[in-house]
């Protein structure tokens, strides 16, 4: 048996084949309850991937920082058989998985393909020869939003933006935070909806310590989903994850019109970065997102870096506002409230 750091993580593990499986089994739970990720590449160590560092495994369970002899190696049969074992030995069945770049696993877990692609009209419409794999293990920390919770929601609701890079703990943050809004036990009972498109937010099976009372569109695509959930089931929030498409956008900012409101989460490292991606910028018009939490990394994983208000003046570089792509905020800039 593997040692259990926290529900669901033994079964993510299952898909391992039982060499592999053999060496996560002797990891210690200090370690085990760290680890973010599984990164396999053909005929290259096995490396876990903490919120602090990344490490190598050794084939008697240890991990190391080294490079050195005795790591656990991974073969490319042992990278097929673990799509396989993903794919349900149905690869033909997961096409559309394929071509989006990743497996969606019981347990919120999600399995990142790369190799060749298989291109058809000059879109991607799937992989080949697949030669590494990224193993995300998803986390329940009913407690993670609290940060969020008392920064933005003490007195109602407003529309959220969660950002950061890959790996920051958005899609963790969100699911406490539905959960938080959903049961009641935050001062108030809020009807919510989750599209959840890549099915981690509340995946079916999903071993919940916290109960959430949100209505789960799962599988949907985000502007679909949108459109279902503000059309027939009355939310007063909805949560979806990794925006990005101006029909992600277009679909949220409808919703808003509709008097629904939202907590989203986006990629960027920045404020800056994040003001350049053109399809968020309709977001930032008068009447749309209130409040954008910038996460953090590292020791930070998880903790609200800096909140921005939208609509009011930001203070940097010696006291001259920063444009942020030129885009107006209602009067102003951004403010910078938490640094």
């Amino acid at each position: 048996m593997l040692n259990k750091a926290l529900c669901g993580i033994e079964g993510v593990f299952s898909y391992l084949p039982p060499r592999l499986q053999s060496c996560v089994a002797k990891i210690s739970t200090e370690v085990l309850s760290e680890i973010t990720e599984l990164r396999l590449r053909a005929d290259l160590p096995l490396v876990l991937v903490t919120a602090q560092e990344k490490l190598f495994l050794t084939e008697n369970g240890r991990a190391t920082a080294l490079q050195r002899s005795g790591l656990c190696t991974v073969s490319g049969a042992e990278i097929e058989e673990i799509v396989a074992k993903a794919c349900g030995y149905s690869v033909h069945s997961h096409q559309q998985d394929f071509a989006n770049g990743y497996l969606s696993l019981p347990g919120g877990h999600r399995l990142g393909l790369c190799g060749t692609v298989v291109a058809e009209q000059g879109a991607p419409n799937g992989i080949r020869a697949i030669t590494a794999l990224n193993l995300r293990i998803a986390r329940e920390i009913p407690t993670a939003a609290d940060e969020v919770f008392t920064a933005c929601f003490q007195h109602g609701l407003q529309n959220v933006l969660l950002v950061g890079p890959p790996g920051c703990g958005k899609t963790t943050v969100l699911r406490a935070l539905a959960q938080q809004l959903s049961n009641g036990r935050r001062q108030k009972l809020y009807t919510c909806a989750v599209v959840d498109e890549r099915k981690e937010i509340f995946p079916n099976r999903y071993c919940q310590t916290t109960p959430c009372f949100a209505d789960v569109l799962s599988g949907y695509p985000k502007a679909d989903g949108i459109a279902l959930a503000v059309r027939v089931l009355s939310p007063e929030m909805i949560f979806c994850d990794e925006i990005g498409s101006a029909e992600d956008v277009s679909a949220i900012a409808d919703g808003m019109r509709c008097g629904v409101h939202f907590a989203v989460t986006a990629h960027a490292e920045s404020i800056i970065q994040l003001m350049r991606r053109p399809a968020v910028k309709p977001l930032f018009l008068p009447g749309a997102i209130d409040t954008v939490l910038l996460l953090g990394t590292g020791e930070l994983l998880g903790k609200i870096r800096s909140i921005y208000k939208v609509g009011e003046s930001i203070d940097q570089n010696g006291g001259h506002p920063v444009a942020c792509g030129g885009l107006p905020f209602d009067g102003g800039d951004l403010m910078r409230t938490i640094a």
